[in-house]
């Protein structure tokens, strides 16, 4: 799989219109970050989201925007290959389990859960294991 392709399995618990909105947004958080696109990623977060991750809370777009700017290096666009195995949509809540393979890392088991309000991401939580094959050029 490409990184403009996604395999899942979707169970929904909501009406349409919440779900489609949820769905639209993380949705495009994933493709943005296929891209490497951190201004297409923070335009979906509230200016006063948490993102947690195993190595601490991150509040506000300065902080939100540091982690993506670290991490994007590793999954870079057309070299990167994500498998979503899971994707759960309840209302305001999106909870996704994938993999990934890059040529800097790989990605054997991950889970992100969203939280969207208003069209934007107030909460992330993502917690994986990240094997580094290489150092990110």
């Amino acid at each position: 799989m490409t990184t403009s392709e996604a395999r899942t399995g979707t169970a929904r618990t909501a009406s349409a219109d919440t779900v489609d909105s949820t769905e639209v947004v993380v949705g495009r958080h994933l493709q943005a970050f296929l891209a490497g696109d951190v201004e297409t990623i923070m335009a979906d977060f509230a200016e006063d989201a948490l993102l947690c991750t195993p190595e601490g809370a991150l509040r506000g777009h300065d902080q939100i925007r540091g982690f993506f700017t670290q991490a994007l290096p590793l999954f870079p666009p057309g070299a990167t290959t994500v498998n979503v195995t899971r994707q759960i949509v309840d209302k305001e809540l999106v909870y996704v389990v994938w993999t990934a393979s890059s040529p800097a890392v790989e990605v054997p088991s991950a889970c992100d859960v969203f939280i969207v309000r208003n069209g934007k991401l107030v909460y992330q939580c993502f917690a994986g294991q990240l094997v580094l094959k290489q150092a990110p050029s």
